[in-house]
């Protein structure tokens, strides 16, 4: 197993970091429209449609120094639904 992602020690570098949305749509919102808006946001790498109690997730990229809040201001303004985040410091991989 592989640990990837920042360092929560103060190191001088900007680290990647991962925050998750989870995004309940407006009603009677067209999934595909939806998904093609989202994944077009410059900080987002993936969009998932899902079922359960949201309808979308959100994965966005940012850097220690900087927010995505290209993502965050996109989900506030345009989808007026509930959402919410979580913020990933580390990757696991195989």
């Amino acid at each position: 197993m592989r640990k990837t992602g920042g360092s929560r020690n103060g190191g001088r570098r900007a680290s990647m970091f991962y925050r998750f949305y989870l995004i309940k749509p407006p009603k009677n919102a067209n999934a595909d429209k939806l998904a093609e808006e989202l994944i077009g946001i410059r900080d987002v790498e993936e969009v998932f449609v899902t079922d359960g109690d949201y309808g979308f997730l959100v994965k966005a990229r940012f850097f220690s120094d900087r927010e995505p809040d290209d993502a965050c201001r996109y989900i506030e303004s345009r989808l007026t639904g509930s959402y919410g985040k979580i913020t990933s410091h580390y990757q696991y991989t195989k």
